[in-house]
């Protein structure tokens, strides 16, 4: 029988890399065991074939390093993990690999039995079907020295080649994975930053800067972080950390090398977080948090908390508002409003028409009892408060502001809010959808997807503004209009050149995507850090683990 020509090639690379990697097992007594699943592969043609040649190929890796268990036909409705426990393994690997066209996206988890936690993550995108045996080689082999690592080092020292075991970036320069191992109580994060305001946070803080390396990533925390904010929330003149961990607000304090949880409110299992903001509105000397959700019928019930020196409270229920907290050219830090829409009767069919944003969004100040309207921000009908940012965007002293259109191209817009300039590149990225049942078929749902924020903030403290936002790639690439995959994510910044918005600065290409970010003077140097929530796959149940991420921004080009 004669294989297609690309599936020739497929299996020459992965015999090459077979043949590569061959060493002995490892045969100590007191080796890990490694259970290895066959991995799931999603193709419009049967490649089952390859899965044996794959694990073979995994198996040699983390042999060197481990006793491998091969399961190659597990009972499909068993939990790995169990699985695992069965035999006695100490962990299971588990993953996917989806083909579509000439491009593979590969994920893959080690997970350690006795915890259930994902103890490593891989997730990658190529450009072509052949990078998936490539993605296995890089796994497999961070797999071994991560196991490696672990039964070696010293529990406060990271090995020098060992793959950190919380950071699913494989491209990261080795000084930045060098990394604390995972600690089984304690949760590593960064310091919350607080305002992105140099000045502002450079008083808040002590006057001797903190070292930090260039980009540091936090233990996983299991599932999905949506929403990141920063703020003074105990008002101790250090900032916290504050975001949306599944249904749960979470406050954490960095303590040196850990994360001391301040607090947490349970945001309600029947509610869907929508953003969380931090700010001190009310001028108390605390920040405020505010938490967007919709309840179980779909309608706004947004919740205010506030630190009353034990503990979250609730000082604002029932709200119907979207919040956003931000910096204001003329006023500083500031809160906004907008109202949420109601179905409404469609002229042709019968059918509603749901509209997620009314018209018109809204500075809000707290009157001692409520939040009240205050001026209404000069922008189109159809903006919402999500999708722009204000400031002196062209660095000439006028107000501007900068948005996403609803494809996720860059508009701005001029004092009065009338369009001035449309980029075509596709920036953001954002996974959070608002759903209504169609307007034209009753049958199916309608799919608003939200947008990254901006913040637009002096990065370099040369008295102009640069504008900060996230670029996350969609695996789809746009075409399929209900579905986004986002594989990779990045942090940049851009700057108004008199032509267009010119990137000049980009963070590291994370696996996976940014669900949110902030921007803080984390250790005191009065340059800004970009902290952000970095969300991976693990591939098999498709169940998610989150990071938070602190990278130090670099110098910028084009100046």
């Amino acid at each position: 029988m004669r294989y297609p020509r690309w599936q020739a090639g497929f299996c020459c690379i992965l015999t090459a890399l077979f043949i590569f990697s061959l060493s002995p097992a490892l045969a100590d007594k007191d080796a890990k065991r490694v259970l290895i699943l066959p991995l799931t592969i999603h193709s419009e043609k049967d490649l089952t074939f390859l899965n044996k040649g794959i694990m073979d190929m995994m198996a040699s890796r983390i042999g060197q390093s481990a006793k491998v268990i091969r399961e190659i036909a597990p009972d499909p409705g068993k939990d790995p993990v169990q699985m695992g426990r069965d035999l006695n393994a100490d962990y299971v690997v588990t993953g996917s690999v989806t083909l579509f066209g000439n491009s593979a996206s590969t994920d893959a988890t080690l997970t350690e039995v006795d915890s259930g936690e994902a103890a490593l993550q891989f997730s990658q995108f190529g450009q072509s079907s052949g990078d998936a045996l490539m993605h296995i080689n890089q796994f497999a082999t961070q797999v071994s020295r991560h196991i490696a690592s672990m039964s070696a080092a010293a529990p406060q020292v990271a090995a020098p080649t060992a793959a950190a075991p919380a950071v699913m970036i494989p491209q990261v320069a080795p000084q930045v994975q060098l990394v604390q191992p995972p600690q089984p109580a304690v949760v590593i994060a960064p310091q919350a930053p607080a305002a992105p305001v140099v000045a502002a946070t450079a008083a808040a803080v002590t006057t001797t800067a903190e070292p930090l390396e260039a980009l540091w990533t936090s233990n996983p925390f299991k599932g999905t972080i949506s929403a990141l904010a920063t703020g003074d929330v105990d008002g101790d003149g250090s900032p916290e950390i504050v975001f949306a961990h599944e249904n749960r607000i979470i406050v954490e304090n960095k303590n040196k090398e850990r994360l001391d949880r301040l607090a947490a409110f349970d945001a309600g299992k029947r509610h869907t977080i929508i953003s969380v903001d931090a700010g001190d509105i009310n001028g108390n000397g605390t920040a405020e948090i505010f938490v967007t959700r919709l309840d179980a019928h779909n309608k706004l019930d947004s919740v205010v908390l506030e630190w009353n020196g034990s503990g979250l409270q609730a000082i604002a229920t029932d709200q119907r508002w979207y919040f956003r907290v931000t910096d204001d050219p003329e006023k500083g830090r500031i809160l906004m409003g907008q109202r949420r829409g109601t179905p409404s009767a469609n002229d042709t069919g019968g059918l509603y028409a749901h509209t997620h944003f009314l018209p018109g969004v809204f500075e809000l100040t707290w009157n001692g009892k409520a939040y009240q309207t205050g001026r209404r921000f000069p922008l189109p009908n159809d903006m919402t408060l999500y999708r722009f940012a204000r400031g002196n965007i062209f660095n000439d002293g006028k107000v501007r502001a900068i948005a996403y259109s609803s494809g996720d191209e860059l508009r701005i817009y001029d004092p009065a809010g009338s369009p001035q300039w449309a980029g075509e590149e596709t920036l953001g990225g954002n996974p959070i959808f608002l759903e209504a049942t169609s307007s034209t078929d009753a049958r199916t749902k309608d799919r608003t997807y939200l947008t990254q924020r901006f913040i637009v903030a002096d990065l370099d403290d040369d008295g102009k503004v640069e504008v900060v936002t996230v670029h996350n790639r969609d695996a789809a690439r746009g075409f399929v209009e209900r579905f986004r995959k986002y594989t990779r994510g990045r942090m940049i910044a851009l700057r108004w050149n008199k032509v267009n918005m010119k990137e000049i600065w980009t963070g590291e290409d994370i696996s996976g995507y940014i669900s949110d970010f902030s921007l803080a003077d984390l250790n005191g140097d009065g340059r800004l850090e970009a902290v952000y929530a970095m969300v991976a796959s693990t591939g098999l149940t498709q169940a998610r683990s989150s990071n938070i991420v602190v990278e130090q921004i670099g110098s910028l080009s084009g100046k």
